[in-house]
């Protein structure tokens, strides 16, 4: 109890102590010297009238001064009004030295294009030198608000612009920017694949079940373009509804390649963002071969922080290549951060299918640090070809680095002509 009141009476001393040595600190703050305040109390002003609240008090007169609204202003000074000379506003938005002005004039700028003055600002734009992002945002702008008018324009601009324009214009019409992808001008047949991808990702900005429709459909029709389509809706989905309904869309989509595209990309954003949550939503699909890419993402990325707990998961999955592809790519990349930890593990793996792919990823890894000791794990996979696969691999990785050493190594490798032959080709190594 004696110590008990010894520490509480040790804290109010300190307490006690800081109080006071406050109140010292304070204490010439209330002075004569003071001047006055607009809510009563009292500030220090210095002979100069530097002191902070004369400082403050003249911010806040500039804010009441500027036209602008933008509490920025008092210390970069004001932005260009759109009601204004939208050429000014556009030589503000584009080489204004402070960053944070030039991105507020340039959204002033685009609050008040016009399908009148869009032409002007455009050439504005190109005069003075717009930016990647700031010509994307213009053209896809542009297209929302002018449709068919803006197309024409880009069709036959020299500027890269159709793309950003297309994908504006489906946002906001769809239907109309179907309708011209559908009855595109025979010489623009050559750009119909990268139109179609700015339709869909502009009907994905404004309706994902709908892009999710059109995708679905031109998969049907044979599109050989409709997995990286898929992928274009699945990121959209995610940014926009999170992990939870991004992987309920996913799961709802119909089994097939398509579903493992759409599954695959969500597993990429969802990993990063909690991987064992990812990990608990993908198992109940690590059967399907098409969840094959989901499984693979998901242990690669958890591995980045945890290997131990990605291998465990991996090696309690149902057997299919998801799991060896998973396999495959965590040992892959432990071999980078902890060669050591992964050897330890590897060995006390008992033989197995998925013991071969692990080495094997390993064996690919650590050959361009040591050749040498990754060509003899690869010798230890006991599958014939996934053996001789990992042996050439590991044998390219050595060849680059040592040709001398690589072809001694060669000649009693036991490895057929061909593979010897995959070994030293530059192009193979490639």
């Amino acid at each position: 109890m004696k110590t008990k009141l010894m520490i509480h009476g040790c804290w109010a001393v300190a307490v006690f102590a800081a109080f006071s040595l406050g109140s010292r600190k304070a204490g010439p703050a209330s002075g004569a010297g003071d001047t006055g305040r607009t809510d009563g109390s009292q500030a220090t002003a210095r002979p100069d009238g530097s002191g902070p609240e004369i400082r403050a008090s003249r911010t806040r007169e500039r804010l009441r001064e500027s036209s602008d609204p933008s509490k920025l202003s008092a210390w970069f000074g004001p932005v260009a009004s759109a009601s204004g000379n939208l050429d000014s506003l556009a030589a503000q938005a584009l080489r204004d030295p402070n960053p944070i002005k030039r991105r507020l004039a340039f959204s002033r700028l685009l609050e008040a294009l016009t399908p009148e003055n869009a032409e002007s600002i455009r050439s504005q734009l190109v005069s003075l030198g717009a930016s990647d992002d700031q010509w994307r945002d213009f053209h896809y702008s542009w297209g929302a608000l002018a449709g068919k008018a803006a197309f024409d324009h880009a069709a036959t601009s020299e500027e890269r612009d159709l793309a950003a324009t297309m994908t504006g214009w489906a946002a906001a019409n769809p239907q109309e920017a179907l309708a011209m992808l559908n009855n595109l001008p025979r010489e623009m047949h050559g750009q119909r694949d990268e139109l179609t991808a700015s339709v869909v990702s502009g009907i994905a900005h404004h309706d994902a079940a709908m892009a999710t429709d059109l995708v679905l459909r031109l998969g049907r029709e044979g599109n050989g373009k409709a997995g990286d389509l898929m992928e274009i809706v699945a990121r959209e989905t995610f940014r926009t509804q999170g992990p939870g309904q991004a992987s309920q869309w996913a799961e709802s989509l119909p089994d097939g390649p398509l579903k493992g595209t759409a599954m695959g990309r969500i597993a990429e954003s969802y990993a990063r963002k909690d991987p064992m949550a990812a990990a608990q939503w993908a198992q109940r699909f690590a059967s399907n071969d098409y969840a094959s890419r989901t499984i693979e993402v998901i242990g690669e990325r958890w591995a980045q922080s945890d290997p131990v707990a990605a291998v465990g998961w991996l090696e309690n999955l149902p057997a299919g290549n998801g799991q060896l592809a998973g396999l495959r790519s965590v040992f892959g990349d432990w071999e980078d951060s902890d060669p050591a930890a992964a050897g330890q593990y590897l060995l006390a793996m008992p033989q197995s299918a998925q013991r071969d792919s692990a080495i094997s990823g390993f064996a690919t890894g650590y050959a361009w640090q040591n050749p040498q000791l990754a060509i003899a794990w690869a010798q230890d996979i006991a599958d014939p070809t996934l053996r001789q696969n990992s042996l050439v691999r590991s044998g390219q990785a050595y060849f680059s680095r040592d040709p001398d050493g690589a072809r001694a190594w060669l000649e009693t490798s036991g490895l057929p002509a061909d593979a010897k032959q995959q070994v030293t080709s530059p192009d193979n190594r490639r």
